[in-house]
């Protein structure tokens, strides 16, 4: 039996090594017999990434030439969509399910791209009678495109399986009209390194010393085009909460890209030059590329983390640190009120730089019941939804 992973860029995105690292662990429990692959564009990166998870890498074949893409760019000056297909469908018969682990990846991005090619591939596997099967997933909306909503339903009707991460996926999936084919697992960062965890002899939050700040480009792409005014203003954000809170702050990256426009370090270290002319000893910054796991050390400090990463935040968590979510997609709605019972902690994006909300929303968070947030925690790590998956993909 072989499974394969399919969908993400490539694990330099902490929260996609969450990701592959969770949905392994599930599937070996669910499958004990099969073996497990990952399609990826950079195996020798990825491999030193991945290192003691027990999946093995194949090549993912990637076609974008040229001369499409350059037809692409002369029709979007005339108004005119055109969708290039970079995937291969080389893989497909190599495996007995295909597993697509994008994330959010079936939504609409900053930029008003769709997963054209991610679902064309989906459908050929389906066509090919494989399973193919949406997991750990936040779907939609679709709605400002009604063309591509009309597509997202046919296809999404024809996956296997969808398993949403959140319950505001499961809903508005019913909305659309599907849910024969749907069904609710907590997100597979939560099964990742579940042990390493803040201890505290008291669990009651005091003082505010230490803050951790996850910020990125691609999450200020939503809201603005000028990036470098973007961390000038988050900047003199983080200037006020140091001087607000006499407290310290950590930049966390959770991505670390070539590319500017997804590269959380680039990113925080400009607003770290900014800050550290000011508090040089007041501010720090992750430059260790720790990855997912790593990263806990750090977080494991913090009296509070806030975070526009959706996986930087539920990283947190995980070590049972409160985290505030800075939101850009309803996922992080979602995830929030499987947390806290609510979306009290989330924050539009925009709104980092209104320092005081920002300030109330730390003093809110800091008087939440840690009793009751430690147990929502354990219950995420411990729900596994496994028996139900492996049921409703009937798959031996």
């Amino acid at each position: 039996m072989k499974i394969l992973l399919y969908g993400i860029w490539g694990v330099y995105n902490y929260g996609c090594e969450a990701i592959v690292r969770g949905t392994v662990n599930s599937f070996s429990k669910m499958y004990p017999g099969a073996t497990i692959y990952y399609a990826s564009f950079n195996i020798e990166d990825d491999a030193r990434r991945l290192s003691g998870c027990n999946v093995s890498l194949v090549q993912r074949p990637f076609k974008n030439p040229l001369y499409k893409r350059a037809i692409r760019k002369l029709l979007s000056y005339m108004g005119v969509e055109y969708h290039i297909y970079v995937d291969s469908f080389d893989l497909i018969d190599n495996y007995d399910m295909v597993v697509s682990i994008g994330g959010d990846m079936y939504t609409i991005s900053s930029s008003g791209e769709y997963p054209y090619s991610l679902m064309k591939f989906g459908d050929e596997v389906l066509a090919r009678g494989k399973k193919y099967i949406l997991w750990g997933c936040s779907i939609g909306p679709f709605e400002a495109k009604p063309k591509v909503l009309l597509l997202m339903k046919k296809h999404l009707t024809n996956v296997s399986l969808i398993v949403g991460r959140e319950v505001s996926t499961i809903e508005y999936l019913k909305a659309l009209g599907i849910t024969e084919n749907v069904i609710y697992a907590p997100d597979p960062a939560y099964k990742v390194a579940v042990e390493n965890e803040k201890v505290m002899e008291e669990p009651v939050l005091g003082d505010i010393k230490v803050i951790g700040i996850n910020l990125s480009p691609l999450s200020s792409l939503y809201f603005t085009r000028n990036i470098d005014e973007a961390i000038s203003n988050q900047a003199n954000t983080i200037i006020s909460l140091i001087e607000s809170f006499s407290c310290s702050v950590i930049l966390l990256p959770h991505v670390l890209s070539n590319h500017e426009k997804d590269d959380d370090y680039g990113y925080l270290k400009g607003i770290y030059e900014i800050v550290n002319n000011k508090y040089p000893e007041k501010i720090t910054i992750v430059n260790n590329d720790p990855g997912f796991i790593g990263l806990k050390e750090t977080l494991k400090t913090c009296d509070v983390v806030i975070a526009a990463r959706m996986h930087c935040a539920v990283n947190a968590i995980t070590c049972k640190v409160p985290a505030i979510f800075l939101s850009y997609s309803k996922k992080s709605q979602g995830m929030a009120n499987l947390v806290y019972g609510n979306s009290n902690f989330v924050m539009d994006l925009a709104l980092f730089n209104n320092t005081k909300s920002v300030i109330e929303k730390i003093h809110e968070i800091s008087k939440i019941d840690l009793l009751e947030f430690y147990k929502n925690v354990d219950q995420l790590k411990n729900e596994s939804g496994l028996k139900s998956v492996k049921k409703r993909i009937n798959w031996e």
